[in-house]
C-alpha cells in the first residue's frame, strides 16, 4: 500500500528533527513486521503445492494400478471357455408368444418371443410360404439395430422360410455420455454371450414346428452376426450348414477397423480395439476357430470387393479357416447395410445360386 501523504523531514530552530519525522524513522519497523505473515504464507504455499503433487502421484498410481488389474482380469475371464455355460444358458422353453400377420404379397409372417427356464428371452421374426408342407428355412443373425427386420430384406422368400432374431440385448440403441456407456456395457455383454444358447433356442422351436424341414435348416449371419452364427453352427449339430456374409476371420482385427472409422488418433485404434474385443468375448466368439468346426457341414463364405469395414485379405482368411466342403464367392459393392439395394440383390443372387434350396 503507498501512501500519498509527503511527509518531509522539518527541522526545529535547534537543528533536531520534528516529531513527525521521528515517526517516519519508526516505519521500516512497522513494514517489516507486516511482511512477516506473507513470507509464512509462502512456505506454506509451497508445502501445499508439495503435497497436492504427492496426492495427484499417488492417485496416478493408484489408477494405474486399478487399470492394470481390471484389464488383467478382462483379458482373462473373456478367455474362458464357454460352451458348459452356453448349454446351461439355453434351457428349456417355458414361455411362446406367437403374433401371426400376413404381408402385403400374402406371405405369412410372425413375431415369437421364447422365454427359457434359464429366464433367457429372444424374440425372431418369420415370414414364409403358405404352404404347410416342409420349408427350407434361413435363420439369419444380421446388424444389431436391423434384427428382426432383416426378413424385410428378402422380400418375397419363395418356397422357403426366412427367420430373423433380436439380439438379446436390453439396452439402449443409441448410447450418448460416459454414465450412460458404463451402464450399458454390462447389458452388452451379456447379450455376446446369450446369442450362441439363445440361437438352439429358436432351433428347439422351429423343429416343433411342421412347416419346418429339419434337414434344411440354414444359419445365415451378415457382419456382426457372422462370429455369433459360426459359434452357433459349431455346436449345434441340427444346423446344417452356414452362409456367413461380409465377416473376418480375426475378430479383434474387425472391431479395431470400427474403431478406426469413428476415431481418427491411430494410436488409440488397437488398444481400444484390443479392449473392446475382451469386453465383447472375442476370443469365446473366435470365427476362425469356430468356422473349422462346422465341417462336414458346409460353409458358404460371402466377401466384398469394396468393404469398407472389413480389413483387406479377412475374407481369404476365414475361408482358409474354414474345411471341406466350402466355397468363396465376392459380391462388387460395400459392406452389407440396409439402404444399399444393389448389394442385397446380388446377395440374395448368389444365395438362389449356391444354396441346395
Amino acid at each position: 500500500m503507498i501512501l500519498h501523504y509527503s511527509f518531509v523531514e522539518r527541522y526545529r530552530s535547534d537543528g533536531r528533527k520534528s516529531t513527525s519525522a521521528q515517526s517516519i524513522d519508526k516505519w521500516p519497523a512497522a513494514v517489516e513486521a507486516f511482511r512477516l505473515p506473507t513470507v509464512f504464507g509462502k512456505a506454506m504455499l509451497r508445502k501445499i503445492a508439495v503435497l497436492v503433487r504427492s496426492v495427484l502421484l499417488y492417485a496416478v498410481i493408484a489408477v494405474v494400478m486399478a487399470s492394470t488389474i481390471g484389464l488383467t482380469w478382462l483379458r482373462w475371464e473373456s478367455h474362458q471357455p464357454r460352451d458348459d455355460w452356453f448349454d446351461a444358458r439355453r434351457g428349456k422353453i417355458e414361455g411362446v408368444t406367437v403374433e401371426n400377420s400376413l404381408t402385403a404379397d400374402g406371405q405369412l409372417s410372425a413375431f415369437v418371443t421364447l422365454i427359457s427356464s434359464s429366464g433367457l428371452a429372444i424374440s425372431f421374426r418369420i415370414i414364409r410360404h403358405s404352404t404347410d408342407g416342409p420349408l427350407p428355412v434361413l435363420l439369419v443373425l444380421g446388424g444389431h439395430r436391423t434384427g428382426s427386420n432383416a426378413v424385410q430384406l428378402f422380400g418375397n422368400v419363395g418356397r422357403r422360410a426366412v427367420v430373423a432374431l433380436d439380439y438379446p440385448y436390453d439396452g439402449p440403441d443409441k448410447v450418448k455420455g460416459l454414465v450412460s456407456t458404463v451402464k450399458t456395457v454390462p447389458l452388452a455383454r451379456q447379450a455376446f454371450l446369450d446369442t450362441p444358447p439363445a440361437v438352439s433356442l429358436v432351433v428347439d422351436w422351429l423343429l416343433e414346428e411342421p412347416w419346418v424341414d429339419s434337414e434344411q435348416l440354414i444359419i445365415v449371419g451378415a457382419s456382426l452376426g457372422v462370429p455369433f452364427a459360426a459359434t452357433a453352427a459349431a455346436r449345434d449339430n441340427r444346423i446344417k450348414g452356414a452362409l456367413l456374409i461380409h465377416g473376418a476371420a480375426d475378430n479383434r482385427l474387425w472391431l479395431e477397423t470400427q474403431v478406426a472409422r469413428r476415431i481418427d488418433v491411430k494410436l488409440m485404434h488397437r488398444p481400444l480395439g484390443t479392449i473392446l474385443y475382451w469386453l465383447a468375448y472375442g476370443p469365446a466368439l473366435n470365427t476362425a476357430e469356430r468356422v473349422a468346426q462346422i465341417s462336414p457341414r458346409p460353409v458358404l463364405i460371402i466377401g466384398a470387393r469394396n468393404d469398407e469395414r472389413t480389413r483387406a485379405g479377412q475374407t481369404e482368411l476365414l475361408y482358409a479357416a474354414a474345411l471341406e466342403p466350402k466355397l468363396l464367392r465376392w459380391t462388387g459393392g460395400q459392406h452389407i447395410q440396409p439402404g444399399r439395394d444393389d448389394v442385397i440383390r446380388e446377395l440374395l443372387r448368389i444365395a438362389d445360386e449356391e444354396l441346395p434350396f
